[in-house]
């Protein structure tokens, strides 16, 4: 039976007449991943697996689906055991499909009850709710069960320096085959060269604990959504984590760290660093493992380089929809820039700098400043008045000066400027590169697509407004000669009449300062405004 039918006769409630937990449920609700079919039926969850062969999973035939849903349930009651119940068959009969039924086995399921979403580490988190102290009883629970963990020669086999060289760079490959234009190729070639970088760094200490048997039976996929916290139960019940990889032993055969390193990347990628902080402060502590702790960027990328290729993968599956195949695209973005960011220098990762403020207030000057030295910047500056020149097919240095609302500023033109540097920054962030854009930004509808594109891949974000006083702005117009600014005292004036004043939540992420003095004056501040607000420019230091 071809997948699509299956899946259409397990939407009936009436498939489910067997299973004691979804009696009386009048509704299925049908949720795809990219491996997986999962079907939520009143109090119950079954589990299909799809019948497919990946490069990193073989689900291509009845024996083998069989053979992992058995796996499934025993590896995960070790952390989870009142949640699996066990493997279910699925018949045909005449009436159709059957979970549990008489008829001839089609396929095999796994069964579990079904939790309170809202009790997820995520669900936590998305009501700021979490309980005080919940991730450093996470971290101390999760070294308790590493320590009891499964070892051995096998297991310490894949964690060897080869293998885990080998885990990592397949995610590039793997993904890069997909050809998918949508995940550009010189982002993943980055990537790759920065773990490449990171392996070697960290290559006698991979060595040394796989001798060692550090390794152990790992989890394997430590997401948010897949920890559920009860806080009103005792130990051990007020934790059940579901869903550890079994189809696939390298997976989750690994280094404790590898494991820790799947939720930290989680809760960095939703925002939350000081949540990952705690968690991997009490996880070490607990666990006693110093020299782990130098593992964990490494480890962390190439978390978040798993879930970007997971996602990739997604994106091609014709029975997604449209919809969930578009959050696969932005998801995978996001992860493959997270995991970057994890093996960058603070000042050399993918990050959204905007330099605003009116003209003659210097933010030119200090956007090439940030950028890093002339002879190699590490970020990259886009000029809103360069790129207004170009659009209107002028060198940067052609006069097109024009009464305000005129010529090459008129409102519509105005507005094309701005959606080319938006289009222009996307293209440098997507390669990995920091982006400084130099821009007037008067206008919250000029400001707000930058924080948006910022918040959807998920980089640092940052405003620097710069002013000046009057009297050195005027000056500084009257003394300018060849630039791609055509502003004179009547433009800073009308600017000035129409600045908007920054919203709430951007204001939250700006950084002011007095731009009046000398360029060497003008970039110390920058740098300490910005650090200030958690945000480090090319050429600051941590």
């Amino acid at each position: 039976m071809e997948l699509m039918d299956m899946i259409d006769a397990l939407t009936r409630p009436q498939a489910y007449a067997a299973v004691e937990a979804a009696a009386g449920a009048t509704e299925v609700e049908v949720i795809q991943t990219h491996i997986s079919v999962v079907f939520l039926v009143g109090e119950a969850v079954i589990k299909l697996k799809k019948p497919v062969r990946l490069p990193f999973l073989d689900y291509s035939t009845l024996a083998l689906r069989r053979r992992y849903c058995e796996a499934e349930v025993e590896l995960n009651r070790r952390l989870a055991p009142d949640v699996y119940r066990g493997v279910v068959t699925i018949t045909a009969d005449g009436d159709g499909l059957r979970v549990g039924g008489d008829g001839e086995v089609v396929d095999y399921a796994v069964e579990m009850r079904r939790l309170d979403e809202a009790v997820t580490l995520e669900g936590w988190l998305a009501r700021d709710a979490l309980p005080s102290g919940a991730m450093s009883a996470i971290g101390r629970r999760l070294a308790a069960f590493h320590r009891h963990a499964a070892r051995g020669p096998e297991i310490s086999a894949l964690a060897s320096f080869d293998a885990v060289a080998k885990n990592c760079r397949d995610n590039f490959s793997q993904t890069a085959e997909l050809g998918l234009e949508a995940i550009p190729t010189a982002l993943l070639d980055l990537l790759a060269a920065r773990t490449d970088a990171a392996l070697a760094a960290q290559e006698a200490t991979i060595r040394g604990r796989a001798a060692r048997d550090v390794a152990c039976d790992c989890h394997g996929d430590l997401r948010l959504d897949h920890v559920y916290l009860f806080p009103d139960r005792a130990p051990p019940r007020d934790l059940e984590i579901i869903d550890c990889i079994e189809f696939n032993d390298a997976f989750r055969y690994g280094d404790p760290v590898v494991d820790l390193a799947f939720l930290v990347m989680d809760l960095e990628y939703h925002g939350r660093p000081t949540l990952a902080v705690e968690l991997v402060d009490a996880y070490f502590a607990a666990a006693g493992d110093p020299e782990g702790a130098a593992l964990l960027p490494l480890y962390t990328s190439y978390r978040a380089s798993v879930r970007g290729k997971v996602e990739a993968f997604r994106m091609r599956e014709p029975e997604v929809p449209a919809a969930e195949r578009e959050a696969s695209r932005r998801s995978a973005l996001r992860h493959f820039l997270l995991a970057l960011r994890e093996l960058s220098e603070l000042d050399d990762a993918p990050a959204l700098l905007l330099i605003a403020g009116l003209p003659g207030s210097g933010k030119s000057t200090i956007a090439k400043g940030l950028a890093g030295p002339a002879h190699a910047p590490s970020a990259a500056v886009i000029r809103s008045d360069v790129t207004r020149k170009r659009l209107a097919g002028l060198d940067p240095e052609d006069a097109g000066k024009a009464a305000p609302g005129a010529g090459i500023y008129t409102a519509e033109m105005t507005q094309r400027t701005y959606a080319a540097c938006l289009d222009q920054a996307r293209a440098h962030l997507l390669r990995g590169r920091p982006v400084i854009v130099d821009a007037n930004f008067k206008a919250d509808a000029q400001r707000r697509p930058f924080a948006d594109l910022a918040a959807e891949l998920g980089v640092p974000f940052a405003l620097l407004l710069c002013e000046a006083s009057e009297e050195e702005t005027l000056a500084r117009l009257a003394a300018r000669r060849g630039d791609a600014s055509d502003a004179d005292a009547a433009i800073f004036f009308h600017a000035r009449r129409e600045w908007e004043a920054l919203a709430d939540d951007l204001r939250e992420r700006a950084a002011k300062i007095d731009s009046s003095g000398a360029i060497e004056g003008n970039l110390a501040a920058a740098r300490r405004a910005l650090r200030a607000i958690g945000f480090h420019t090319p050429s600051s230091q941590p």
